[in-house]
């Protein structure tokens, strides 16, 4: 089985740079606090209470196992609804993006990021004629951070489109891509090849990518699991030089 680091090396050409996701921080924190808003609290433990037996686990291990193979192929990205209303709010931008890229999978339209500033993202749908013929879809969202407020709010949502989905989406580019299925090629790089990561995004959203665009994310997203393991590595290095200095501290006082 190949190993995310052979996936890599064999992915990555001869100049390429090592790389990180731009937003590891904010998309961190916002993970963050997504596992605190859904956590929940594990039922306590009745002592009193006899277990059920687990006399036939050993004879279904097997089924078992290939259970949970076939369900991490069936199901291989977890997305949020997509839902958008005015005056939405968001814990920070990358929150706000997260959100436009579900509505743009859920419902097939074509939207576009059309504002980039670091307090202010906006975006809008380019699926219908060019604003030159006068025929452009009317949908739009806005959202900013104001320093009266602090928080990601949406100010501007026009809800209605005047186009048709055709299967194009321009917010779903390479970096994009990548996110998807970073965890999933984290634990399966041999399976999400260019292909079958075209394949998915077909299947599941109804939306077409080049296969040249889904070998772009793939190597991407490799280089971000590499990254980050060196940046796990590093850090346990540093903390065992660390801990050594302690102990030889001890010993020598």
């Amino acid at each position: 089985m190949e190993s995310v680091s052979e996936a890599f090396q064999n992915a990555e050409g001869p100049n390429v740079e090592d790389e990180f996701d731009e937003e590891a921080v904010e998309r961190d924190a916002f993970e963050i606090e997504q596992l605190v808003d859904n956590y929940v609290n594990e039922p306590s433990i009745r002592h009193d209470e006899i277990p059920e037996s687990d006399s036939d686990d050993s004879d279904n291990e097997g089924n078992k196992s290939e259970k949970v193979s076939k369900q991490k192929s069936s199901n291989p990205v977890r997305r949020g609804n997509g839902i958008l209303y005015k005056d939405q709010r968001f814990f920070n931008g990358v929150a706000f993006k997260e959100c436009v890229l579900d509505y743009a999978l859920r419902t097939g339209r074509n939207i576009k990021q059309y504002r980039y500033d670091k307090d202010k993202i906006g975006f809008k749908c380019v699926g219908g004629l060019s604003e030159d013929e006068g025929e452009a879809c009317e949908w739009k969202v806005y959202a900013s951070v104001l320093p009266s407020d602090n928080i990601w709010k949406v100010r501007v949502f026009v809800e209605k489109h005047s186009c048709v989905p055709n299967g194009s989406c321009e917010m779903l580019k390479v970096p994009q891509i990548a996110r998807l299925f970073v965890d999933k090629i984290r634990e399966e790089p041999e399976y999400y090849m260019p292909m079958k990561i075209e394949e998915i995004i077909q299947e599941k959203w109804g939306l077409t990518v080049s296969r040249p665009q889904c070998q772009a994310a793939r190597i991407k997203a490799l280089k971000w699991i590499e990254f980050e393991y060196d940046h796990q590595f590093t850090r346990l290095r540093d903390y065992a030089a660390e801990r050594c200095s302690v102990l030889a501290f001890h010993e020598c006082s």
